[in-house]
């Protein structure tokens, strides 16, 4: 199971998101878009989570 945790990566934002790497990555990229005005791609998404072993 994957998470992603906005504070994590320096916003001041709650939002948090819990499931397969398909299921984070797609709402991650959605919020972070819409709450952020920042696009991420689905690999660098994916780099993320590798990187912080989730």
């Amino acid at each position: 199971m994957a998470k992603f945790v906005c504070r994590d990566y320096g916003y001041d934002c709650d939002f948090v998101t819990e499931g397969t790497e398909e299921e984070v990555s797609a709402a991650f990229g959605k919020h972070s878009e819409e709450e952020h005005g920042i696009e991420y791609s689905k690999e660098t998404l994916q780099k993320f989570m590798l990187d912080n072993n989730y």
